[in-house]
């Protein structure tokens, strides 16, 4: 085994996974401490964070991601100097007209800026869902686009401006560990650079990394794919994105055609995936339903990539709940672009010792439903 470098010697923090979840805690963690980003890829955002719809969605079904969603736009127009999103809006759309209004008492409750629609203002303003199933939308005025590039070398930029290093294809076995904390890591090659705290933020393959270093929580992911399409009427490139809340399914336009996904979730191991046809065929099914006149767009080209939940499908945003140290921000699901900027504040404000913030305990990798030894009992 070789040892770190002298660089490496002065290391407070090591962050593993260069994916938006990573580079968004170390934005908000460098000049505070200093910090090396590990990513086994060549490039940053190689796999969840770069193969993605890129959709800011800034309401869900939960009591966490408005908040997120609107601290993550709020900070990144502080951190880049560049606008990062087109809010073109997002239209959830329902055929039970009670399943919207009781979303648009949410997004009043959370502060979410929105608007109710019922069929006929629905299919003015998107005229692909003429015919289809959808009876009302909860049209939220502030989603659209974000630009993933820009983004993502946005908060690659201030975090070397910050003094972090980033490296990338640099892979990590192990965390080390030593009296029940983290010491730090041992890379493929059999180096070792020491560090008092290591951040999970590997997606789907963090479980694996924290389970081989003692720790209890779980992680499923899931594969889902993406789906270009030419329909054979033209969408105008400022459409909003359309979100069908029942069997889910979403498009927007992409490159002068439509990208679309079926949501689906396969549990797939911690690799890269490869597309299922039959995906295809799930897609067509459900566009039937929403937009028959996209059902029989043709397909360009199609693809999979890993989502990663928690068992409750909340974020893991803060520290290990058995192991000191070693901190997390995973299971972003599909949330990730929208909520994950904000959700490395709060790891970085934990790694502090700032336990002030509003959503520690709803976040916190200790809730009990995600911790497998609470789930094999």
């Amino acid at each position: 085994m070789t040892h770190a470098t002298a660089a490496d010697s002065a290391i407070d923090a090591i962050v593993i996974g260069g994916g938006i979840a990573g580079l968004s805690v170390v934005a908000a963690l460098a000049g505070e401490r200093s910090v090396l980003l590990l990513e086994r890829e060549a490039l940053l955002c190689s796999h969840a964070s770069g193969h993605n719809a890129a959709i800011y969605r800034p309401l869900e079904d939960d009591s966490t991601s408005a908040w997120l969603a609107q601290r993550s736009l709020a900070l990144l127009s502080q951190l880049l100097s560049v606008p990062v999103l087109a809010r073109t809006g997002v239209l959830l759309v329902s055929s039970d007209s009670e399943r919207t209004q009781k979303l648009a008492v949410r997004a009043q409750q959370q502060q979410v800026a929105h608007r109710l629609l019922d069929r006929s203002e629905l299919q003015a303003l998107e005229p692909s869902l003429a015919g289809g199933q959808a009876q009302s939308a909860l049209w939220l005025t502030d989603g659209g686009v974000l630009d993933i590039h820009a983004l993502s070398s946005g908060l690659a930029k201030v975090a070397r401006e910050r003094g972090a290093q980033l490296r990338t294809g640099v892979a990590v076995s192990r965390i080390e560990t030593a009296s029940g904390r983290v010491c730090g890591v041992t890379l493929a090659d059999g180096t070792r650079i020491d560090a008092k705290q290591v951040v999970l933020c590997a997606g789907a393959w963090a479980a694996e990394l924290g389970q081989r270093c003692g720790s209890q929580l779980q992680l499923t992911p899931v594969r889902r794919h993406l789906v270009q399409l030419r329909p054979g009427r033209p969408i105008a490139p400022g459409a909003p994105v359309v979100w069908r809340l029942e069997d889910e399914l979403y498009y927007r336009p992409e490159s002068g055609g439509l990208l679309a996904s079926p949501c689906d979730e396969t549990p797939w191991p911690a690799q890269s995936p490869p597309a299922d046809p039959a995906a295809l065929l799930t897609l067509a099914a459900k566009l039937e339903r929403l937009s028959p006149s996209l059902a029989g767009s043709a397909v360009q080209r199609s693809w999979a990539c890993l989502r990663t939940f928690a068992a409750d499908r909340e974020l893991l945003a803060g520290p290990d709940p058995d192991l000191r140290g070693l901190h997390w921000l995973c299971g972003l699901g599909g949330r990730g672009m929208s909520v994950a900027v904000a959700a490395g504040e709060l790891v970085a404000s934990e790694m502090l010792k700032d336990s002030g913030h509003p959503l520690r305990a709803a976040l916190s990798p200790g809730r009990p439903a995600v911790r497998m030894r609470q789930l094999n009992n």
